[in-house]
């Protein structure tokens, strides 16, 4: 029997803080009662990140500590999430269901020669073993998948899990990593950052998102308008991202990101099965199209029919009077 106990996080770092998913990937490893929750943080500078792991209820927090660690590069990362697999030894290694979250869990299941379970949505222990839910075939099927290797690694979606804090004064253990010769060959030569101060679709609460039945590139404006009246980021269907009205770091689909928020607004989108395997497990869905037939009604818990070029503009104004009146 495998000595192995207790959950590793493999942080990820977003803007000098932990993203959401990793304080939700600790909040529901806390919660499992499988074992010591530990987490490992990767990053240029530590002191601010191990605070908050600490506050969200971590029992370990090991820090890598490093220059090579300021911008994300799979190498560094894997190397220092597998000297915390080392020290930790756990049974199971929960990482970001982002791009570089899923990166370093590739790396690190290949080196462990483990099992990966990818884009979990649910996680539980059962007989001793973690079984996790994984929506496949588009969101069309949710099956149940048991982790039969010792660790197991798994990949979380953002925000399927809640976020809650449990202050502890966690123990604080300093790795010392020498990062592999193959890990350093990549060298980031520029960091191009767009679209400063703009809510991100993965760690938004609320997302607005618009499709061709907008009508055109000026009308989508409207879209980021009422997500800036919300606080909320800004979505679009593939159909608009291949007609060049939005960037594709906007588009929400099968070929696009998968988000799961607690709002989302779907204005002029159709619902193709392509966009709604991306965003059909958020917790609330709005749907505005002008057709009553819209397959998006078909999983939408509020529906308005109606244009959405008429329906978007009168949002905006009615939330800008109830700010106005408060």
């Amino acid at each position: 029997m495998s000595t192995q106990s207790g959950i590793l996080v493999v942080a990820e770092p977003k803007d000098g803080k932990l993203a959401n998913v990793t304080l939700e990937s600790i909040t529901q490893a806390r919660s499992l009662g499988a074992g010591p929750v530990s987490v490992v943080i990767i990053a240029a500078e530590t002191a601010p990140l191990v605070a908050a792991a600490g506050r969200y209820g971590a029992d370990r927090v090991y820090v890598c500590e490093s220059p090579e660690a300021a911008v994300f590069r799979a190498g560094p990362f894997t190397d220092a999430a597998m000297a915390a697999v080392k020290a930790a030894d756990p049974a199971l290694i929960l990482c970001a269901g982002s791009a570089d979250g899923r990166d370093v869990a590739a790396g690190v299941s290949a080196r462990l020669e483990a099992g990966l379970l990818v884009d979990i949505t649910g996680l539980e222990v059962k007989d001793g073993g973690f079984v996790a839910t994984h929506p496949c075939f588009g969101g069309t099927v949710i099956v149940e998948k048991e982790a039969t290797s010792s660790p197991a690694v798994a990949t979380v979606r953002p925000n399927v899990f809640a976020r809650e804090e449990a202050a502890k004064d966690p123990e604080v253990v300093t790795l010392e990593v020498e990062f592999t010769p193959s890990g350093l060959l990549a060298k980031i030569l520029e960091v191009v950052s767009e679209n400063l101060g703009i809510v991100s679709l993965e760690e938004a609460s609320v997302i607005v998102a618009g499709g061709r039945g907008m009508g055109s590139a000026d009308n989508f404006e409207l879209i980021k308008t009422l997500a800036s009246e919300l606080g909320a980021a800004v979505g679009a269907s593939r159909a608009i991202v291949d007609e060049g009205w939005v960037h594709h770091q906007y588009q929400v689909g099968q070929t696009g990101k998968t988000v799961s928020p607690q709002l989302y607004i779907a204005a002029g989108i159709s619902g193709a099965i392509q966009h709604a395997a991306g965003m059909q497990t958020s917790k609330c869905i709005v749907a505005i199209n002008k057709d009553p037939e819209a397959a998006i009604f078909n999983f939408a818990d509020f529906g308005v029919v109606g244009d959405a070029l008429v329906i978007v503009p009168a949002l905006i104004e009615e939330i800008r009077k109830r700010k106005a009146a408060s």
